[in-house]
């Protein structure tokens, strides 16, 4: 896969702008505020109908502006997709069309494979549970179409449910209605909490070679989806995870209602990093953590590749956020994408040496002000 064209209308601080890519590595260089990260962004939200970041629609449009509009093309599977997205403000309609016909996002519809590294993914294993739970759905709601249609459904019914906790006495025929809800949740839970097993595992096998290549003499990294069942139930047959799921939902029943909210599901699951089977949360120092993101994001391109394409990886400005040494370990990452967008705020950040490695073109854009004042060929 690769962006070929990308035009952004209203959004974010860009006013208008038209680009042109093909594969290779684009690295785009500007002062914080200048737009690099907007940029980024709007590829990602024209791919997946949705921005990386966690913001309203309204939140994209640029000040004072009525819309937003974004539009571009995609070569996918050695077919070209062109792509449409835009909001306006007033009547707070978003519209997404692909190939002039109006529709889901590409992400939904077909697999999409880019990878996106943001600073806020360095601090992932830091952060709490919600974070994580956040990291694996945007992530695998891109592996799996199905995936998200099936988490939109499950958080209605856990929203519902909730409201209904804590007006429960003043209900009539609860019984029946939490029955409802409660075969809903298994439903759809089940499923969710089956995907993440699956993908997480991949995850843990790919990541434990990349970190053991980045130290051999380390510790081993593994990576341990977190929910209330053991991960050959999660993994096996899904009527014996939704068995297991019944059940054990059956016996939190009381405990729900006495607190007014829902206890048990992958709205309450995590993410668990360990080195040496100990928590890293808790026991790695920061380098380690941050080596094993690094080590995870190498993972998700590599899974790419084995469905036989070749991902975008767009990494935002963490090179501010790492030492010489890590530099060089996202550098490696780099050999397993066809298409890279790398922002920076510093030209001379020792990328030169670097890109001489690849056989593929390198190009330089400077971002200033919502424009991309420069654009050169590197090799």
């Amino acid at each position: 896969m690769y962006i070929k064209e990308l035009q952004l209308t209203n959004f974010r601080n860009y006013v208008r702008e038209t680009l042109e890519f093909q594969p290779g590595i684009y690295v785009i260089q500007g002062n914080n505020g200048q737009g690099k990260s907007n940029l980024l962004e709007a590829i990602y939200s024209l791919c997946f109908g949705r921005s990386f970041r966690n913001f309203q629609e309204n939140d994209l449009v640029r000040w004072n502006a009525p819309y937003y509009y974004l539009q571009g093309s995609v070569c996918l599977q050695q077919r070209l997709y062109r792509l449409e997205m835009g909001y306006e403000t007033q009547k707070k309609r978003k519209v997404v069309k692909i190939d002039g016909k109006t529709g889901k996002s590409l992400g939904l519809d077909q697999k999409c494979p880019l990878v996106c590294f943001i600073p806020e993914d360095l601090e992932l294993i830091r952060r709490g549970p919600a974070e994580r739970r956040r990291f694996m759905d945007r992530e695998i709601s891109q592996l799996s179409p199905l995936y998200r249609k099936h988490l939109n459904r499950y958080n209605r019914i856990v929203s519902q449910k909730n409201r209904a906790l804590k007006e429960i006495y003043h209900l009539k025929n609860r019984e029946e209605l939490f029955k409802v809800w409660n075969n809903q949740l298994v439903y759809f839970g089940s499923r969710i909490i089956q995907k993440r097993s699956l993908v997480v595992a991949d995850w843990s096998e790919m990541s434990a070679q990349n970190y053991e290549m980045l130290f051999p003499e380390g510790p081993r990294l593994r990576m341990d989806y977190d929910t209330f069942c053991s991960p050959d139930v999660a993994r096996d047959k899904i009527e014996q995870l939704e068995a297991a799921f019944s059940d054990k939902i059956e016996l939190m029943a009381k405990e729900e209602q006495r607190r007014g909210y829902s206890l048990l599901g992958p709205h309450r699951d995590d993410l668990l990093f360990l080195l040496d089977d100990k928590e890293a949360r808790r026991y790695a120092s920061h380098g380690q953590q941050r080596s094993a993101i690094i080590a995870l994001k190498a993972a998700q391109l590599q899974l790419y590749q084995q469905q036989k394409e070749e991902p975008v990886f767009m990494l935002d400005d963490i090179f501010s956020e790492l030492d010489l040494r890590r530099r060089q370990e996202c550098f490696a990452l780099l050999r397993d994408a066809g298409q890279v967008f790398l922002t920076i705020t510093e030209k001379d950040s020792g990328l030169g040496s670097f890109l001489q490695q690849f056989t593929f073109p390198s190009f330089f854009l400077q971002v200033h002000k919502g424009r991309v004042a420069k654009k050169e060929r590197i090799k």
